[in-house]
């Protein structure tokens, strides 16, 4: 077996669910150290959270210095019965790799970490590259990769271009470059009332009403048409609760979650005070708390990205497109301190029962590091 795939057949065994990551640390860990990278554990800690690694690695010298972002924790593997072969049992079979997290991103992690290696032992390195790899991207503690590089710039770290090994393509290798990100916030919205008793609606003031009257106004405010690399904004309820078992009481609280991912037309504070102004108009007493996951983000086509597409287009022998599509991703961190996009495996799998990724994509996504990173130097 190469040697990517040895590396992916360890990083998947090793686990590293939720806080569970040490293991998965340790063997991307002593891999590098074994390959002449300089290695640290960085430890990263929100207050009155708990603290997490981010594994920081970096070799080679020069003037320009290019990053490689990625994360090593993944997501519950679910019903372990349901899945074909064993979850964490790395199996490959018909040249398709079977194990949790291998899409999503350890077979990312694995093809940069082996590319570079093989570049620096052939002695065809000519700059610096650094991987940076979080630990709580798929279920956020701390935000490891903000604190990282928040904690590297503070020492005067400073990058001039970053990949980060997300799955970005829908079905076949080379399908897609992530060029940016919609941006993400969680509304929380409670409906204030007065408790009473349903034959005496006088005597009560109703929160869900006037919660039903303010998600239909929600639901039906268009927030923009997109632009050339975005779809538009979109919102979703979640959740909708009122806790309230009895036909015949009015509750004095409900409670929904929304969910609004919006492009770049639109920013966190923009999406908030037009609820506001909403709630204004529906009138009644409402609570509202704000999560904002992240901004809305679009990195410029520069030669390095035009590079990539080359790059991946003469390996993979299909032409990429721009895209800006799917969730949110660690690059909206990275985004602050230098350019940035995103390119790795396929993602039809990720985070289902049996995810998969083929040893043909993973040997690839090496070669395309491989080559990208020769002729970006």
């Amino acid at each position: 077996m190469s040697e990517v795939l040895d590396l992916c057949v360890s990083l998947v065994r090793a686990g590293g669910v939720g806080v569970d990551v040490a293991k998965v640390v340790d063997n991307m860990k002593d891999f590098l150290d074994r390959k002449g990278f300089k290695t640290e554990i960085i430890l990263c800690a929100a207050e009155g959270s708990s603290v997490m690694p981010a594994l920081y690695a970096t070799i080679g010298s020069g003037e320009k210095h290019l990053l490689f972002n990625g994360h090593l924790d993944v997501v519950p593997a679910g019903d372990e019965s349901l899945w074909d072969n064993p979850p964490f049992a790395a199996q490959i079979e018909n040249g398709v790799f079977c194990g949790r997290g291998i899409a999503d991103m350890k077979g990312g992690v694995a093809a940069f970490a082996v590319a570079v290696a093989e570049l620096a032992e052939a002695g065809n390195l000519n700059g610096r590259v650094s991987l940076l790899l979080s630990t709580d991207e798929e279920e956020p503690i701390v935000n490891t990769t903000e604190k990282a590089l928040q904690i590297l710039s503070a020492r005067g770290e400073q990058f001039d271009f970053a990949l980060v090994g997300e799955p970005s393509n829908p079905n076949f290798l080379g399908e897609e470059i992530k060029i940016g990100r919609r941006g993400d916030v969680i509304l929380r919205i409670s409906s204030l009332g007065t408790r009473g008793h349903t034959a005496y609606p006088h005597l009560a003031d109703n929160p869900i009403h006037k919660l039903v009257k303010l998600l239909s106004v929600l639901i039906n405010d268009k927030l923009d048409d997109g632009n050339a690399y975005f779809g538009a904004s979109t919102l979703q309820v979640t959740t909708f609760d009122v806790g309230n078992s009895a036909s015949n009481v009015v509750p004095d609280k409900a409670f929904a979650q929304v969910d609004v991912r919006f492009n770049s037309e639109q920013t966190s504070h923009s999406i908030i005070e037009r609820v506001k102004k909403h709630i204004a108009e529906v009138g009644g007493r409402f609570e509202l708390m704000t999560e904002v996951v992240g901004e809305s983000f679009l990195s410029p086509i520069t030669s390095e990205v035009e590079l990539l597409k080359k790059v991946v287009t003469e390996v993979c022998g299909r032409e990429p497109v721009y895209s800006t599509s799917g969730g949110t991703s660690d690059a909206r961190f990275v985004r602050l301190y230098c350019p940035v996009v995103e390119f790795g495996l396929t993602n039809a799998t990720i985070h289902k029962i049996n995810e998969k990724e083929t040893t043909k994509n993973i040997e690839l996504l090496k070669e395309v590091y491989v080559r990208f990173i020769k002729e970006y130097f």
